[in-house]
């Protein structure tokens, strides 16, 4: 009967549990975590789950990040008809420069924000040397990371 009764007390735990798990931080710098994420700030999926509207979800997460890194992306500075540059092939260049300057750096934004995520949830960091063999990372190493990794955030984000 116990066992009987421990095994109904499991299976009801697991399937009660939270389909995902969401992180983010409001406009007053508060770190909230919740089961669901709210529709306009950009949120770090803790634990992602497997249903279709969490996919909806994250299409309309990835739209936020790319309007977000097009509006931080310098702007082409527009001119008068009287100072257009002669040739549009030369226009058309440098707006595909631009174009790809913002790629980059939406590249770069996620790639920081992955690593400070990875330096400051696990304590015990280890990376690869030259060699190919591993090292942990001491703790004053790993601060001084997650503080260049935090500066590299604030001018690339």
């Amino acid at each position: 009967m116990r066992i009987l009764l421990a095994l109904l007390i499991a299976v009801t735990a697991t399937t009660t549990q939270a389909d995902g798990i969401y992180k983010w931080v409001d406009e007053n710098g508060v770190v909230h975590f919740g089961e669901q994420p709210p529709g306009d700030a950009q949120v770090d999926v803790i634990k992602k789950p497997k249903s279709e509207r969490y996919k909806k979800w994250e299409a309309e997460q990835n739209a936020i990040a790319a309007r977000e890194a097009q509006k931080n992306a310098p702007q082409v500075p527009q001119q008068s008809k009287e100072e257009q540059l002669p040739d549009a092939e030369q226009q058309r260049q440098l707006e595909a420069r631009v174009k790809e300057e913002a790629a980059k750096r939406a590249e770069l934004c996620v790639a920081y924000q992955k690593n400070l995520k990875s330096l400051t949830t696990h304590a015990r960091v280890r990376e690869k040397d030259k060699d190919g063999n591993y090292r942990r990372l001491g703790e004053d190493e790993r601060q001084e990371r997650i503080t260049k990794a935090r500066e590299q955030i604030k001018k690339n984000c």
